[in-house]
């Protein structure tokens, strides 16, 4: 599958770039994405709105960016996540960091625009970001908003904490009545900080109770695409069946089908291999008709085959273009012998689909050799017997009919025209080769040679 794609544009200049990650972590989404040289982007979001594009040349270790991308969800592209935040955004557009900060304070709190300017350290000076935030803050005061001072004193401490501003009013006692207040963990207080929720349950995230904190705060927020991102994370560490109930859930109600088995292939790669995830991926694999992926699933897994469910993969397999097989031999080899070591009544059937489909690109050696593990299953012995008589008359010009009529039981009419072609020329009184080659032209659509040799056979006949 290809990586998505999102085009940028930096005054009249227009980029294409491909995604290869998002990072989610906390409110801030962080698309990692390259141009044709190979030059890197960094695309941020606030809650899923677009804010700004940067090129990284170098990133402090003390960044947002750095605590990003070590401690947040990093979900590898092509990931439904990540179309799902880029379809509102399909072109962003280069701002002027100056021109992005006034902007903010419109749509904005100041401590949200707090929030937001520091996710851009290692992009503008460390020192231009805190002046900014303290001109937010003494706004804020002039106003008389002490508890909207308080929770940008406290960004800022955490972004900056030896700047003058952090140490002068460490000892407010306005703060201090706040800082009892959270301590005590007021609900009415907090209820209004959701960043500072945020913040302190944030690192907590895989503990029980703390999950289920941040999950209801995402629900309030109707913060559904990081509600996902945190339950992937959550079930790779539970790997339980209940806690993979629940993110079903929350797939299905925000995607379709093709979406769907996108996270649960996700899922997969990240190492959970439990029981309802396996048999989702497998069924959804069929449904989308990915056969090669199902039979692989089925080979890794030993899982035991419904009798729907092969044949519903055989279904798949017989509406494929030969130019398009969609099945590999080793594919066809897993299938096979897990239908017969589950003792499956329709593994003979399905070695014959598979011997037949392979025939389209391999020479009859090659299957005697693809084969070999089958030998030891009484119930595939008279196919092997076939493959094992083709291989040892196919150079035999005396036995051209023989072999043409086993091609035939493997659906193979274009060779089997070949063979009694040859058949024809050694034995030309012969009616027999010609009426296979009457009957193989009707069923391969060549009706004008159909015609005549039907009538030729007619001849013979009447001759004899």
């Amino acid at each position: 599958m290809p990586l998505p794609t999102i085009t940028v544009r930096d005054q009249q200049q227009v980029q294409p770039l491909h995604v290869s990650q998002m990072t989610i972590y906390k409110q801030c989404k962080i698309i990692d994405a390259k141009d044709e040289s190979g030059q890197s982007y960094y695309i941020f979001f606030h809650n899923d709105q677009y804010l700004n594009y940067v090129r990284p040349k170098k990133v402090t270790k003390r960044s947002h960016v750095t605590h990003a991308l070590k401690k947040g969800i990093t979900l590898p592209a092509p990931h439904p996540l990540i179309d799902a935040t880029l379809s509102s955004n399909p072109q962003v557009k280069k701002q002027d960091f100056n021109d992005l900060f006034k902007k903010l304070q419109t749509q904005y709190n100041a401590q949200e625009t707090t929030l937001i300017a520091t996710y851009f350290e290692s992009f503008i000076k460390k020192e231009k970001l805190a002046h900014f935030i303290q001109t937010l803050f003494y706004k804020e005061r002039r106003d008389g908003k002490w508890f909207s001072c308080y929770r940008i004193y406290h960004l800022l401490k955490d972004f900056s904490p030896n700047h003058p501003l952090v140490d002068t009013f460490s000892g407010n006692l306005d703060f201090t009545r706040y800082d009892s207040r959270y301590k005590n963990n007021d609900e009415n207080l907090l209820a209004k900080d959701p960043i500072y929720v945020e913040k302190n349950l944030y690192p907590y995230r895989f503990q029980t109770t703390t999950f289920h904190q941040l999950t209801a705060l995402y629900k309030s927020q109707s913060r559904w695409i990081d509600l996902i991102g945190i339950h992937i994370t959550h079930l790779t560490k539970t790997k339980t069946s209940e806690d993979y109930k629940v993110l079903v859930a929350l797939i299905d109600d925000h995607f379709n089908e093709e979406k769907r088995l996108g996270i649960l292939k996700d899922l997969y790669k990240r190492g959970v291999e439990i029981e309802p995830l396996i048999q989702d991926l497998l069924y959804s694999y069929v449904k989308s008709e990915r056969p090669e992926e199902a039979i692989s699933l089925i080979g890794q897994h030993q899982i035991s085959m419904e009798p729907s469910l092969t044949k519903a993969l055989l279904d798949i397999e017989k509406k494929k273009d030969i130019s398009e097989q969609s099945i590999s031999p080793e594919g066809w080899r897993t299938f096979t012998l897990a239908l017969f070591e589950s003792e499956d009544p329709q593994a003979s059937e399905i070695l014959h689909e598979a011997v037949s489909s392979l025939l389209n690109n391999h020479e009859i050696p090659y299957l005697s050799k693809w084969i070999r593990p089958l030998r030891d299953f009484q119930q595939a012995k008279p196919l092997i017997e076939n493959i094992d008589e083709m291989n040892r008359i196919a150079e035999d010009p005396n036995q051209q009919r023989r072999l043409g009529e086993l091609f035939y039981f493997f659906h193979q009419p274009e060779k089997a025209i070949e063979c009694m072609s040859w058949d024809m020329e050694l034995y030309v009184e012969d009616p027999q080769p010609v009426q296979w080659l009457a009957k193989l032209y009707h069923e391969t659509g060549m009706e004008e040679e159909h015609h005549a040799y039907k009538q030729l056979y007619i001849d013979m006949v009447k001759r004899a």
